[in-house]
């Protein structure tokens, strides 16, 4: 009997070899099973951006071709307000406005004026997206909606910011009308922004930072990830008469390749496509040497953000 259970017993050679080929096998399946969770999250993040594509052209069909402005422009404390799904809105960015269209409600208790606060204690210019479907699930927690995942091409497809204060309609670039738009298909809409963090070098960015109900000033560090995120800046900005995401730092945004190295660009004809920096025309600085290695500089190539296939940069007159 002992001769017959020791011929069905591990010696210790043979379970350390079975411990080493199970290791081998996890270490050879853990950057495929990574890889796969990445994809995942990325394809997630590009069917979101193709719903967003279709509210863009529902909206232009809904008003006489005009694109959607990147957010409504600042009145007084009362205005501006829109309707969106949900409920009146006050400022509500490009995208409350453009998921409207479909149906998708961005906030369960959208507030209709800046001093007004939900029931998350949020103020009306601050709200959190509490709809996952405005949400990149690479970055799951930047649901702020002045901080968010994904940016619009503003400068050229709606900046609807005052020229001056005292004027209703001096907009500095709204409306514009999409069929001035020589290649839609060749035209960034919306994009994975990185915020003005693309102004800083990648050691010197800092963590997101969530917008505190409490305090009016947090969520504002220009060098943190996702800071001013709804606005993306083209790849060529002017920083003396043009304008950008923190014009009075002089820090611009970018997009945010936080898809395995790339980032996902909704385009104006509605196709959605995974892009690097470099594929986009942003220029970043390189050198190993230098102290502002990944910083976005300012003289990229614009033809992916006119609706010319120019390169300029937008400027103020």
């Amino acid at each position: 009997m002992t001769t017959r259970k020791s011929a069905f017993a591990f010696t210790l050679i043979e379970l350390l070899v079975s411990i080493s080929i199970l290791g081998l096998l996890i270490a050879i399946l853990l950057p495929s099973l990574s890889g796969a969770r990445r994809q995942t999250k990325s394809t997630l993040c590009q069917s979101r951006l193709r719903t967003f594509g279709q509210g863009l052209v529902l909206y232009a069909n809904d008003n006489r071709e005009a694109l959607i402005p990147g957010r409504m422009p600042r009145i007084d404390d009362e205005q501006w307000q829109v309707y969106i799904e949900g409920g009146l809105k006050y400022r509500p960015t490009f995208l409350a406005m453009m998921a409207s269209e479909v149906g998708l409600a961005p906030f369960s208790d959208p507030m209709p004026t800046k001093n007004d606060v939900d029931v998350f204690l949020q103020p009306g210019d601050r709200q959190n997206y509490d709809n996952e479907a405005y949400i990149c699930p690479s970055v799951r927690f930047w649901v702020d909606e002045r901080n968010g995942c994904y940016g619009y091409n503003y400068q050229f497809l709606g900046n609807a910011r005052l020229r001056n204060p005292d004027v209703i309609g001096s907009y500095k670039n709204w409306r514009v009308k999409y069929s001035r738009i020589q290649s839609p298909a060749g035209c960034v809409a919306v994009a994975d922004s990185l915020g003005t963090a693309a102004s800083f070098p990648k050691l010197g960015r800092k963590p997101y930072e969530d917008n505190d109900p409490g305090d009016s000033e947090s969520g504002r560090t220009v060098s943190a990830r996702g800071n001013e995120g709804f606005n993306l800046d083209p790849p060529n900005v002017d920083p003396e008469n043009g304008e950008m995401a923190a014009m009075s730092d002089l820090a611009r945004s970018a997009i945010d390749e936080r898809h395995g190295g790339r980032g996902n660009v909704l385009w104006v004809d509605g196709h959605v496509s995974p892009e690097t920096l470099a594929s986009l025309g942003y220029k970043v600085e390189e050198d190993s040497e230098s102290d502002e290695v990944g910083v976005v500089r300012f003289d990229g190539d614009n033809r992916f953000f006119t609706i010319n296939r120019k390169s300029g940069p937008w400027i103020q007159n």
